[in-house]
This record gives C-alpha cells, structure tokens and sequence, in this order.
C-alpha cells in the first residue's frame, strides 16, 4: 500500500474511474478438493486495484479456503490464479516474495509468541526483503502506529487483547507493504467489544485505497466499505453484486435466506 495523504476515493468516484484501473488479481475457474469433497467449485473473481471485495456466506461455504488457494497455502486442484497478468502457483513463484506481495490476516492472529510486537513486525521484512534492521523497525514503528499499536511495541503476544494482537497482525502485514491484504475472519476469534477496534482499521485501509479481499460474517461491515460483495453457497459464486444491490436486492432465493437469517438472529445490525 502507497502511503498516501489523499482524500479517499468514494464509491462513486471509484465507479467513475474503474475503466482505469489496473487488474491486480484474477482467478479463474479455481476448484479445490479435500478427498472427496470440493469445497471450491469454478470460482472465478477480478480484484482491481483499490477494491474491496467481500466474500459472505455460510460456514463452509468456502471462503477460508479460497483466500488460502489465492495465498497458495492450499494448492488448487483446478483453475488459475493469475497475479498482475502472471499465472502463480506453488511451482512457478517464490512462495516468500509473493505472500509479501499478496499478504494475508489470519483469524487467530499467527504472532509469535516469543517475539514482541515490534519483532513480529519486523522478521519478515529482514527474512524476506532483507532490509537492515534500523530500516525494518522505522517501517514497522510507521505501520504500528497506523493501527494504534506503537505504544506496545515491547509487548508479547500473550500480554495483548484480541483486538490488539490482530491490530499487530495487521501492522505486521502492512510493513511488508503488500498490493493485497486478504483478510480471513479477522474479527471472528475476538469478543464483540473488540471487533469494533479492528474493523475501525480496516474501514481506513479502505479509505486509503488497499486492495482487499475479506472473508466476513460482519454484514454492516460488508455493505458500508465493500465495492462489491460476493456471497459463496457451497463452493460456487451464487451471486455478488454492488452492496446496494445485494443487500437491498439481491436476485438469488438462497441468497435473500442468507441474508434473512442474519436479520432474524442480529435484529438492528443492518
């Protein structure tokens, strides 16, 4: 992400200019299967550069596993996933120099545990970019501070709340300065007085034009900062759309029962 004093971009003018943009990532009949069950069937999707595009659905549905193929944490069974108009796959990249490219955000935050909040930060930038240290700690120290993190630079994992250990992870992606975040259930393992905090740092990515991919359940979150929604139902695409269209129309039966289900059991979140 290009650090950046701009005035973000709205939806309008993102549509205005969408023509524009360049193709950051696209996947293509992606199909993934554990034995004798697939969990992906035919996904194909286009990431833009300064989208945000939210994946909803049921558990199992899917989404974990597509973030982890696009990641190539799991090898595709089938289809391609083609970063910046290149094919990627296990064989063809350097698996290190894409996942700092394409970065990801784990629902159980994936700190070390024996490391404090500046030393997460700063490994991969020395493993993987191989930059000096006193240059690796100025970027995390900026991208800490992003994410209201500075303060506990000293902290280890164990010392932190949810909401602060996945504000480090999200610090910690940011500084090896990815053209992707993907993030997967990022608010999921945390109390609700916690979610509000980590979703209040992904809204200003958004703002700040970082591409993202992100896998979940908050609705509200979904409609406010997405500029498209996608909602997987076993392993397939069924619809996706604007977050006008989906949720106050959406086209699919099944859809419309995904998004009824969340009305009747949060009465008042959308």
């Amino acid at each position: 992400m290009k650090r950046t004093d701009e005035s973000p971009l709205d939806n309008g003018v993102r549509g205005r200019i969408d023509m524009e943009r360049t193709t950051v990532l696209t996947v293509d009949e992606l199909s993934k299967t554990f034995g004798n069950h697939e969990v992906l069937r035919s996904v194909s999707l286009e990431l833009k550069e300064s989208d945000v595009v939210c994946l909803i659905g049921s558990s199992g549905s899917g989404k974990s596993t597509l973030l982890r193929c696009i990641n190539l944490l799991e090898e595709p069974t089938a289809g391609t996933i083609c970063f910046r108009g290149e094919p990627v796959s296990r064989s063809r990249v350097s698996l290190a120099a894409y996942r700092a490219r394409v970065g990801m955000v784990f629902q159980n935050f994936n700190l070390f545990d024996h490391l404090n909040v500046l030393n997460n930060c700063v490994i991969a930038m020395r493993k993987v970019q191989k930059l000096d240290r006193k240059t690796a700690e100025q970027r995390a120290g900026y991208y800490l501070e992003k994410v209201g993190m500075l303060p506990f630079i000293h902290a280890k994992p164990h010392q932190l709340s949810g909401g602060q250990k996945q504000r480090a992870a999200i610090a910690r992606a940011l500084a090896m300065e990815p053209e992707i975040l993907l993030f997967d259930e990022p608010t999921s393992a945390l109390d609700p007085q916690m979610v509000q905090e980590v979703l209040a740092v992904m809204h200003a990515l958004a703002k700040e034009g970082m591409t993202m991919l992100i896998a979940t359940h908050e609705m509200m979150f979904a409609r406010e900062v997405s500029t498209r929604v996608v909602f997987l139902d076993e392993g397939s695409i069924l619809e996706e759309g604007t977050p006008e269209q989906l949720f106050s129309c959406p086209r699919h039966a099944r859809t419309e029962e995904f998004l009824r289900g969340l009305l009747y059991r949060c009465p008042g979140e959308m």
